[in-house]
């Protein structure tokens, strides 16, 4: 299934991604994972799946970030607010082509998820290294990728994960990483992710996105809400925007898209 891999990955780019890997799937399967959070393990999703791809999108303009939701007490699990986010609707359309093309070239079954632990996953794919802000930041384009899962019945080799530390390979971050000096709730804990308790890195609510559902927002919180209409909004972003990584697509990819350069 060599060839199948480089032809999935491929299929990837053609369909608009820009990072592509196969991620051990047995090790997703067995890792925690913060509770209340909607996630789930591989086999609870697909029980039949023998692999996991994991691709990720460039978010190359913040209105990609934007979201539309009812009115809740901050769920983001889909129980309590009727929830839309533009990026988690692009990059599941173009996972489900991806889908299709292996259904219709191959035979294979596969189906997109942004249930598992895709943080873990795009790590274990050789993807990307998860940061101090438990972002994972990818030496292309720092933390400005949003990341699907396809979870499918071909068997493939996995990737090798990614081992490199970018915070600490980073010069501008070695007193303290930009993104924990950026938020300005000092929502971050400084330090690693690694070895910190699933769910515990980033203090939730003191973070901008836990209160954005709210019924009720508070002036503190409204200050740093990208509103659009009543309950739509662009999803706070200023963590990943502080990363020295993701300066490449501010000064290559935007340009480019936008026909500046």
């Amino acid at each position: 299934m060599g060839n199948l891999k480089e032809e999935i990955k491929q299929k990837a780019l053609e369909m608009g991604f820009s990072l592509c890997g196969v991620s051990d799937i047995k090790k997703v399967e067995t890792v925690e994972f913060p509770p209340d959070r909607g996630l789930m393990r591989p086999s609870e999703v697909m029980p039949d799946a023998k692999s996991l791809v994991v691709m990720g999108f460039v978010v190359w303009d913040e209105g990609l970030n934007t979201a539309v939701a009812t009115p809740s007490t901050g769920d983001f699990t889909g129980g309590e607010a009727e929830y839309y986010n533009l990026y988690y609707e692009v990059t599941e359309t173009r996972a489900w082509r991806v889908a299709h093309w292996l259904w219709e070239e191959k035979g294979i079954n596969a189906m997109p998820t942004h249930a598992v632990h895709l943080k873990v996953a795009a790590q274990l794919a050789g993807l990307g290294f998860i940061g101090h802000n438990t972002q994972v930041i990818t030496p292309e384009y720092g933390p400005r990728v949003r990341w699907i899962g396809l979870l499918t019945t071909a068997e493939l080799e996995p990737d090798e994960p990614f081992t490199r530390d970018l915070c600490a390979e980073q010069p501008l971050c070695q007193e303290e990483s930009l993104c924990v000096k950026a938020c300005p709730y000092n929502a971050i804990i400084p330090g690693p992710s690694f070895g910190v308790p699933p769910g515990e890195k980033v203090i939730y609510d003191k973070c901008v996105v836990a209160h954005e559902l709210d019924r009720d927002i508070d002036e503190e919180w409204e200050k740093y809400i990208r509103r659009i209409t009543e309950r739509g909004f662009m999803e706070c972003t200023i963590c990943n925007l502080a990363c020295p990584y993701g300066k490449p697509v501010d000064e290559k990819i935007i340009p480019a898209k936008r026909g500046i350069v």
